[in-house]
């Protein structure tokens, strides 16, 4: 069985599941039989996949990439010959499924990341984008949700229930990662991800402003496109913000923390969560999408999205003991339920079951 797989953008939480998923992939199927599409600007961050199961193509840009992208996936299924694409994201899943309207392709798996439609955005729009969705669902055979959020919401736009089948995210585990240098008498708070309005940086910043006798914070992270940038805020001394960083850079600050904050306004997953879970750290997060699921009282707490005074107190009430008793809880629920061969068998029993039905 060949496996391609498709992404138009793999800045993120796409990279790390690309990261995770593929050698998993090679190392059942063959190393030869799972190849991906992906922009030749974002390789570095595939550091785990061989450069040769690698088809590039150039994105000077989203819309300037899309029809780059289309022409990389049709060389790769003329060339290769696929016996299953497995398409990531909104835009990779956009350009697969619309060229499948007209040309026989394999069975086409497509997993949205997130819904677009789950974005903040004016009624209209998000109307419209459960629309495309509706009918694009039609032309893959299914729809992995990486979240039983995820696959709710995709019901509730009206997409066939037997359509969508839920293989929540994991990662291998790392039990032995050496954490950075953060020597701070202070709470260590650590925040992951884009400056952007989606994951809520504001919402963190200002539930810190103020505090910077009892909390010291770093930011892995930058803001993108249309985002504000908070670097050069000079009211918050007690911030430090790292830029983005490779995995193992990452994995070396949370085992350095003493709590992971994510004040998302949207999540279809959050596998940043998880991996607070696999360092053993409690993971403080807004009570939203994918967040809701991995996150409990006993491995850290919820809060409402957007409220940066109830994230305030509570990092404030935060104690030694509790926030190590919370991690070990955490570290727990990783191993049982978010190791990422489970991910990998739930994948491969759907394209084995789709490949073989083609046939």
């Amino acid at each position: 069985m060949k496996v391609l797989h498709v992404a138009e953008s793999i800045w993120g939480g796409c990279g790390t599941y690309l990261n995770e998923i593929v050698p998993l992939q090679q190392e059942a199927l063959g190393l030869a039989q799972v190849r991906c599409v992906v922009p030749a600007q974002h390789v570095a961050h595939l550091s785990r996949i061989e450069p040769a199961s690698l088809s590039l193509f150039d994105r000077p840009g989203r819309l300037q990439g899309l029809p780059k992208l289309a022409a990389a996936v049709l060389r790769e299924i003329k060339a290769w010959q696929p016996d299953v694409i497995h398409a990531h994201s909104t835009f990779a899943g956009l350009v697969v499924r619309s060229i499948a309207q007209v040309l026989r392709w394999p069975p086409i798996v497509y997993c949205p990341h997130g819904w677009v439609f789950d974005v903040e955005q004016p009624r209209m729009v998000r109307t419209l984008e459960q629309q495309v969705e509706r009918v694009l669902s039609h032309r893959c055979q299914r729809i992995v949700a990486i979240s039983e959020s995820e696959r709710v919401k995709g019901i509730e736009a009206g997409i066939r229930e037997d359509k969508i089948t839920v293989v929540p995210n994991g990662l291998r585990d790392r039990p032995d990662v050496r954490p950075a240098a953060w020597d701070d008498a202070r709470l260590k708070v650590l925040f992951v991800g884009r400056l952007d309005r989606q994951k809520g940086i504001d919402v963190l910043l200002q539930a810190v402003q103020g505090l910077q006798e009892q909390v010291c914070v770093k930011v892995v992270g930058e803001a993108v496109v249309g985002a504000a940038d908070p670097q050069h805020d000079t009211s918050l001394p007690h911030v430090t913000f790292l830029g983005w960083m490779s995995q193992d850079q990452v994995a070396a600050q949370m085992a350095a923390c003493d709590v992971v904050v994510m004040p998302s306004r949207w999540e279809g997953f959050g596998l940043v969560a998880i991996e607070a879970m696999r360092a053993a750290k409690p993971v403080f997060a807004s009570e939203v999408g994918g967040l809701v699921e991995i996150v409990t009282p006993d491995t850290g707490h919820l809060f409402p999205v957007g409220d940066d005074k109830r994230l305030q107190q509570l990092l404030l009430d935060a104690s030694d003991e509790r926030l190590r008793e919370m991690g070990a809880q955490g570290r727990r629920r990783f191993v049982e339920r978010y190791l990422i061969d489970r991910t990998s068998e739930g994948l491969l029993s759907i394209y084995g079951d789709l490949a073989g039905a083609a046939r």
